[in-house]
């Protein structure tokens, strides 16, 4: 298809009508005014106190379970050169979180928890030259105790003689107060038909496709993920400015992702064969250019059938085609690691955004009922 030739006097002079409209907003608009407001004072509340969570005895089944991950712990430790007392520490709290996860989270969801301690703890290592989400083993540990009682809070029946998980416990509203980091858990539940929709064609695992819009919506204000106080703004000049011009110029630096999940409009257009071959519908034509894939990845239905179809990509890379469907616990976290940054996935690392992104998977799992 032939690429009409965009006159250059008229793509500069759309770049300088996009810096001033954006600096224009950014300064008298009524609407990012309050958002910049937030940003600078953000509201105060009192952490609540959720209640610790007990540590039931062990059975035959879950010692040997357990026993599946003690060497490459242990080896993780020799790394670190952990000394005799501190390592029997560690190795008790280890085994702490294996009971505690194991009734909330499922054989198979422990197990890639236990795995994930064990990356962070190597990769705190300084001679390997990775990321790491702390700096010690204990404060990993300390955090994924912090998730595991949230999680139960958020999905365990108190007084029920059944404590098997479950939704409907707790509002969104206090689900957003008491959890470990920001979560935008009221954005995602009301988008939980199509985020389900999504998943399902593609065969995901929905509540690793929510943990990936939860990552980034939860960015709103806080720098985190690639969300920003300024970005509705930014898509909607880009947009614009790519409609009417052919390109987004210098709006589309400043918005080169989009949608509920952040994706960038580039890698939408590189979905058309996949999108074939999982016989996924967009539900109106496939964008062709940067102003139909803005405009796709804007609509919540299309943008997130979009990404799911480009984490299909990544999934099938990592594990193979013979994987699919990929639900297995340990896409919930290589899916959100995948989707903020395939070279630190690829390599090893981990980082807040996939480690977070796996405790946000494993209550969305619950909460939209994988």
């Amino acid at each position: 298809m032939a690429v009409q030739r965009v006159d250059p006097t008229r793509l500069r002079r759309g770049r300088l009508v996009s810096v001033a409209v954006v600096a224009v907003a950014v300064a008298f608009s009524p609407t990012v005014a309050p958002l910049i407001d937030r940003l600078l004072h953000p509201p105060q509340t009192a952490p609540l106190t959720l209640p610790l969570l007990s540590t039931p005895p062990s059975t035959s089944a879950e010692v040997q379970a357990y026993a599946r991950q003690v060497q490459t712990f242990q080896s993780a430790l020799d790394e670190l050169q952990v000394g005799e007392r501190r390592r029997v520490t560690l190795s008790e709290q280890h085994f702490q979180v294996f009971l505690q996860a194991w009734p909330l989270l499922g054989d198979a969801r422990t197990q890639a928890l236990l795995t994930l301690l064990t990356a962070e703890i190597r990769n705190q290592n300084q001679a390997r030259g990775r990321r790491s989400v702390f700096s010690s083993p204990e404060a990993a540990l300390n955090n994924a105790e912090d998730w595991l009682r949230f999680l139960s809070w958020a999905t365990v029946p108190s007084h029920a003689p059944n404590r098997v998980p479950r939704a409907g416990l707790r509002g969104a509203a206090e689900l957003e107060a008491a959890a470990p980091v920001p979560m935008a858990v009221r954005t995602v539940l009301g988008h939980a038909q199509d985020i389900r929709a999504a998943a399902s064609a593609a065969h995901l695992a929905p509540g690793m496709l929510a943990a990936i819009v939860d990552n980034e919506q939860s960015g709103q204000g806080k720098l985190y993920g690639l969300a920003g106080v300024l970005r509705t703004l930014t898509d909607t000049v880009a947009l614009r400015t790519s409609e009417s011009l052919g390109e987004s110029g210098l709006s589309g630096n400043l918005s080169q992702t989009v949608g509920l999940a952040q994706m960038s409009w580039q890698d939408a257009l590189l979905q058309k064969s996949r999108f074939h071959e999982l016989g996924l519908n967009l539900g109106q034509p496939f964008p062709e250019n940067e102003a139909e894939a803005r405009r796709a990845l804007s609509n919540a239905r299309a943008g997130l059938l979009l990404t799911a179809s480009r984490m299909v990509g990544y999934l099938d890379e990592q594990e193979g085609k013979s994987a699919r469907p990929h639900i297995s616990a340990q896409t919930y976290f290589t899916g959100p690691g995948w989707h903020n940054n395939p070279a630190l996935l690829s390599s090893g690392q981990t980082w807040p955004y996939a480690w977070n992104g796996f405790f946000k998977a494993c209550l969305y799992g619950v909460l939209l009922a994988d």
